[in-house]
């Protein structure tokens, strides 16, 4: 290689090396506006998983602005909200889809239009979104249905309180919990309904089926603690000993280990909302970033495979909560 030709690589290289610096300066530099879309705030759950989005270490340190959208439980409200986040370009967006069907086509939109979107929590009826974050429901569904089996030594007459319907996880909950059901013949859904996730209709649905069935409901499967906790109330207002008519449900919020804790539930599945928001925001920016940003949540320590970032699915796993191991769990 001549002097001539040896510089001018030199050259090259070093004018390289200040673009890339340059560039990594920009990114550094640079705050990401990721648009968060809850299907519904005033769940517990979603509540704490935009608290959770909220803790994420970007967004404590400011390099990620984050603008929650509270979509009520409306699946319109909810792509009203994508629109809104396509017209005022948004960098990314995260969802928690409130609908199965009609939360793709604002999905596909948004991706469309050059948006990153990271689906979490539930699913949605597309394979547009850049990355999903989310449980095996149907995992859920059939784990809660096998410990009422086990509570019930696999005979007995249970209530089923149902999600939304339609919805991802009522759909895929209601899967699992067939499923597990259908192991234990001599285990049977004596009355079963949708509580639409409300501790209130839990409970209205409960004091119902009490009176119309009285001494008949061995135990309580609810696809939510929520509720779950509206059964409860109906059935500590009857005297009904708890300790013998089991209640199981899925998520393991607050209110939730609490009454693993005191005995009036019997099991809760963990739902990880760090995992499904902070992970989802994480993925975002991997998306946004490139593959030189690495993960900042604790999450993907020990609890998740980071795999590059790049997976389209990342499945979070189920953590059963009953008395003997809920303490470690409580704040």
């Amino acid at each position: 290689m001549s002097i001539k030709t040896r510089r001018m690589t030199l050259k090259i290289i070093a004018l390289a090396t200040a673009a890339l610096t340059s560039g990594l300066a920009m990114a550094a530099d640079k705050v990401y506006k990721i648009g968060v879309a809850s299907f519904g705030e005033s769940a517990e759950y979603m509540h704490t998983w935009t608290s959770e989005i909220q803790a994420h270490p970007w967004v404590k340190e400011g390099k990620v602005k984050l603008v929650i959208f509270d979509g009520k439980f409306d699946p319109l409200v909810q792509a009203n909200q994508v629109d809104t986040m396509i017209t005022q370009k948004f960098d990314a967006i995260v969802i928690a889809p409130f609908d199965l069907d009609a939360s793709a086509p604002p999905i596909e939109k948004a991706v469309a239009a050059g948006i990153p979107v990271i689906g979490s929590a539930l699913k949605t009826k597309t394979d547009k979104l850049t990355s999903s974050i989310i449980v095996d429901d149907v995992e859920g569904g059939r784990l809660i249905a096998v410990e009422m089996a086990k509570r019930l030594n696999g005979k007995g007459s249970v209530a089923l309180l149902e999600g939304p319907i339609g919805q991802s996880a009522q759909i895929e909950r209601r899967r699992g919990i067939d499923a597990g059901l259908k192991a234990a013949p001599g285990l049977k859904v004596l009355v079963e309904k949708s509580g639409n996730w409300s501790r209130a209709e839990g409970q209205s649905l409960m004091e119902n089926w009490l009176s119309a069935h009285p001494n008949q409901i061995n135990g309580v499967l609810a696809e939510n603690d929520e509720m779950a906790l509206g059964a409860i109330e109906a059935m500590k207002s009857k005297r009904i000993d708890l300790t013998k008519v089991p209640v199981i449900a899925i998520d393991g919020i607050p209110d939730g280990k609490r009454a693993v804790a005191d005995g009036s539930m019997t099991m809760s599945l963990y739902k990880y909302a760090k995992a499904e928001g902070q992970g989802a925001v994480d993925l975002a920016l991997r998306a946004l970033v490139g593959p030189s940003y690495q993960p900042q949540s604790e999450i993907w320590k020990d609890l998740m495979k980071w795999n590059g970032g790049t997976a389209k699915l990342y499945t979070v796993p189920w953590l059963p909560l009953d008395k003997s191991n809920v303490g470690k769990y409580m704040n």
